[in-house]
């Protein structure tokens, strides 16, 4: 016969594991509050026309075999190559050239291949702002036997798009200087493993960077609030990251991959569905028949959401079929998805900022 009190014991502590399991699981699911939870209604129909109509104009920036952004960035960009050096130049000379404040997160890892030099490049528009919506991609490239790989979709098109928001809307971007939150972009370095995907021989940059900025201001904050005697780590800022990868693909979807952001990928779909409509894209690509959080992919993002940090994570479901495949180059690209994408991300950024358009 069961005792009585042991019973009792148990269903305490049963009760008491569900109370902590529930208060675990919350707390995962915690999120900041965004300041524009409901984005995708903010630009009326005339102003996304003007979205679209610019975008087109721009377009050749994002031109496959000429375009000033993505042309440069379809190269071999293995750390320490010619083609990772001259991505890196392209991708401060073209922020710095548009005010956004610069800095540099160098560090020195162990990898299977020894130790290695590697560098995450920040760059802040109003830094001293109390929020950031942050914009990131990996730049460098996957080392690959048998050739240069170029890695088009993973992610020369990401941050060639990263570049491309920003000078699109620089001159919106401008004029509202009264904004409590400012966008930052952030280019990882090392997101490639150099042998095999674990927990130690990928997403270098994106590790350094997340642990670093738990503790730390970025320097550009600290510069901008040269005045302050205490500086709040910069992860505190960060109201919403959106990381982008294996863009540009012929066949590319996307599907909500973060429960706590799930909201901010249906505000988007809406956002897409009226680009649609207008005929200003040519098909969608935000999957909502998939549930939230269906499948989980390990990309620069699980250093920030293992710190509570919201992340959308646009990454191809499924990969692209060039996905780690020297024929991810130029030819794998569709002109038609990198502008829909680009016009997406345009209106997705303008909308969530709240800008003048």
């Amino acid at each position: 016969m069961m005792n009585l009190n042991w019973l009792s014991l148990q269903l305490l502590a049963l009760t008491l594991w569900a109370v902590i399991a529930q208060a675990t699981l919350q707390d995962k699911l915690t999120v900041r509050a965004f300041s524009n939870p409901h984005f995708a209604d903010v630009l009326n129909d005339n102003q996304l026309r003007r979205l679209a109509s610019t975008a087109h104009k721009e377009s050749s920036w994002l031109d496959i075999k000429k375009g000033e952004l993505l042309s440069p960035v379809l190269v071999p960009r293995q750390i320490g190559s010619p083609g990772y050096r001259a991505t890196q130049d392209l991708i401060v000379t073209t922020l710095g050239q548009l005010g956004y404040a610069i800095s540099w997160d160098n560090f020195t890892t162990p990898t299977p291949m020894g130790d290695v030099k590697m560098s995450n490049i920040i760059a802040t528009k109003n830094p001293s702002a109390a929020k950031r919506l942050v914009l990131a991609a990996h730049y460098e490239s996957k080392i690959v036997p048998g050739g240069d790989f170029v890695g088009a979709t993973d992610s020369a098109v990401p941050v060639a798009m990263i570049l491309d928001i920003a000078k699109g809307l620089a001159g919106l971007i401008d004029k509202q200087t009264d904004s409590d939150i400012s966008l930052q972009m952030v280019f990882f370095d090392g997101e490639e493993a150099f042998e095999q995907w674990t927990s130690t021989d990928s997403i270098y940059g994106a590790r350094h960077l997340a642990e670093f900025w738990e503790h730390n201001p970025d320097p550009a904050t600290v510069a901008a609030l040269s005045g302050a005697t205490e500086h709040r780590p910069e992860l505190e800022r960060v109201e919403l990251m959106v990381l982008m990868d294996l863009i540009g693909a012929p066949d590319n979807m996307f599907a909500a991959l973060q429960i706590p952001t799930a909201d901010i990928f249906t505000q988007l779909s809406k956002l897409e569905k009226r680009l649609q409509s207008a005929e200003y894209i040519d098909r969608l690509y935000m999957n909502t028949a998939m549930p939230p959080g269906a499948t989980g992919i390990e990309d620069d993002h699980l250093p920030f959401i293992e710190r509570n940090i919201p992340v959308l994570h646009l990454i191809s479901v499924p990969f692209p079929k060039v996905w780690h495949k020297l024929s991810d180059n130029a030819e794998a690209l569709d002109a038609t998805v990198i502008a829909d994408m680009s016009l997406i991300m345009r209106s997705f950024v303008a909308s969530y900022l709240r800008l003048h358009v």
